[in-house]
């Protein structure tokens, strides 16, 4: 049995229910045990990933993020995390309602680990998590 850590930031909590119930989908439907962290507040996510330098069996294996977001907006966030030592070899995938194709290239281009757009179904939303966690199928 794998465990996992994924972490979600998003400010808004129905999308954050959305990928958290198709996570635990995707739990009880294979021999993995998830850990799901959520943060809807962008600079409270940024203070948890700028404490965890000491403590790095905190991090999770993987982020998903939002870009439109007040304040401090997906990019910026990214931005800010990629600057961070302890983070470079972390994965970061955004995952937004955002179309705009140039967002998702900025995205790539300033280390996301790749950059989507927010899934319409729950059948979609499962298999952009799998590629997050790194599986290729779920028995």
């Amino acid at each position: 049995m794998s465990n996992k850590h994924i972490c979600i930031v998003d400010d808004d909590m129905d999308d954050i229910f959305l990928m958290s119930a198709s996570l635990r989908r995707l739990e009880a439907a294979s021999a993995m045990t998830l850990t799901i962290s959520t943060f809807t507040d962008p600079q409270d996510a940024l203070n948890f990933f700028a404490g965890s330098a000491g403590a790095p069996g905190s991090l999770p294996d993987c982020v998903c993020m939002d870009i439109n977001m007040p304040g401090l907006d997906g990019i910026e966030l990214l931005k800010r995390l990629r600057e961070m030592d302890h983070l470079t070899s972390l994965p970061i995938y955004i995952v937004s309602t955002t179309i705009d194709k140039t967002t998702h290239h900025k995205a790539i281009s300033l280390g996301a680990t790749g950059s989507f757009v927010k899934p319409e179904s729950m059948a979609a939303m499962q298999i952009m998590q799998k590629e997050f966690l790194g599986i290729s199928e779920v028995e």
